[in-house]
């Protein structure tokens, strides 16, 4: 009983704020920040790209440590290598998307 009153007094107050201030003339500014459909996969690439370029590094690093900490363990240093190839494959994909992006905006423009 007590959770719903509080649900109908959260919801009631937002509505009542929302309806009084756009009908004083208030504008509510919209959240999306994007107007084209270019924006949206310009930011995306480049957010994805810059976990990429930190990630990928890291990675590497894991990678070596897997092999430093293997003990001789073939199993471990088998394991380290494939960390270190594909974080080095995973890079070279992440810089390829960028350089493919840029061309593509270069041949439509």
């Amino acid at each position: 009983m007590k959770k719903t009153f509080l649900k109908i007094f959260f919801l009631s107050t937002i509505f009542l704020t929302l309806f009084f201030n756009t009908a004083k003339g208030v504008e509510i500014e919209s959240p999306i920040r994007f107007r084209t459909i270019e924006e949206i996969v310009d930011k995306t690439i480049d957010r994805i790209f810059g976990i990429g370029i930190i990630l990928a590094p890291l990675m590497v690093v894991i990678g070596g440590i897997y092999i430093l900490a293997a003990g001789g363990d073939p199993n471990k240093v088998s394991k380290g290598k494939e960390v270190i190839k594909w974080a080095i494959v995973g890079l070279a994909i992440i810089l390829f998307s960028k350089g493919i992006q840029q061309l593509i905006k270069q041949i439509l423009t």
